[in-house]
């Protein structure tokens, strides 16, 4: 064995343990008021605590209290600058709504503003879209056949659809008048293509027989006559409409061999009924 003491690591700068049986002695009390073992100047040969020892401990104990002080003080700066954020900006991306990774809220029919023209949020039920005074006018007695879309049951968060129906057979003639109507985003592609639609011969089934713009009407409007290209029993007038975010289509159909309207009294029934379609809506 080695013949120098060895030193109890309880006594930390105290006198060396002499042996068996002998307590160490007691650490002195500290004077009130004296200063932390923390602040005071390390002796020469280390902290002699295990794992610390050599000239370079107390410097190390220094330096891991100062980095632990700093790395305090860089967290707490951290969570002042997240919490004091501005507060126009969302506090999730630090974006404000509608820039690329900020929140937006989830839109409807009438946040799909168009370039121009009205933005439409509400529709009437598919049978309230026209005026009973004008379906009296357009078909004594007719009546309205709603479709599964027609009670609002079917609305989307960005469309509403209305499909209603009118029929009558009064004086033994059968006529009908449909409304297609559409609320929403991208009903210029749905007035460009419904135009599209009314304005090709179906060959051996309808002939155009001719068209004209309505003015006054929505933002754009025509109205387009066809006829059963086989028997010339059922001719059609149909006026196809776009105004902000709605699109609508009105058909009206007849027999043009007894003596139902002229195909100047159906074109104007069908803009009659449009005006009325959309003066139903808000």
């Amino acid at each position: 064995m080695s013949e120098n003491p060895q030193v109890d690591p309880r006594q930390g700068f105290g006198e060396a343990y002499q042996g068996p049986g002998q307590a160490p002695p007691p650490v002195p009390p500290q004077a009130p008021g004296a200063a932390s073992a923390w602040s005071q100047p390390v002796p020469p040969g280390g902290t002699g605590e295990p794992g610390n020892s050599g000239p370079g401990g107390g410097r190390s104990r220094a330096w891991l209290i100062g980095g632990a002080a700093a790395l305090a003080v860089a967290v707490i700066v951290g969570v002042v600058v997240v919490t004091t954020g501005d507060d126009d900006k969302d506090t999730s991306s630090g974006k404000p709504p509608g820039v690329p990774g900020g929140v937006a809220e989830p839109k409807g029919p009438a946040d799909e503003k168009p370039s121009e023209g009205k933005a439409y949020s509400k529709v009437p039920d598919g049978c309230e879209l026209i005026k009973a005074s004008t379906i009296e006018k357009i078909l004594p007695g007719g009546r309205c056949t709603p479709s599964p879309m027609d009670k609002g049951e079917g609305d989307l968060a960005t469309m509403m659809t209305r499909m209603p129906r009118w029929e009558s057979t009064g004086g033994g003639a059968y006529q009908s008048l449909s409304v297609s109507l559409t609320v929403g985003a991208s009903v210029k592609g749905q007035y460009d293509l419904k135009k599209r639609t009314a304005l090709s011969d179906l060959k051996g089934i309808r002939k155009v027989e001719g068209s004209r713009p309505v003015s006054g009407l929505g933002q754009e409007a025509l109205v387009v006559d066809t006829v059963d290209a086989r028997q010339g029993t059922l001719a059609q007038a149909e006026v196809i409409v776009r105004d902000g975010n709605a699109a609508l289509n009105v058909e009206f159909s007849y027999n043009p061999q007894n003596s139902a309207p002229t195909r100047k009294q159906a074109d104007d029934a069908v803009v009659t009924a449009a005006r009325d379609v959309l003066g139903s809506l808000s």
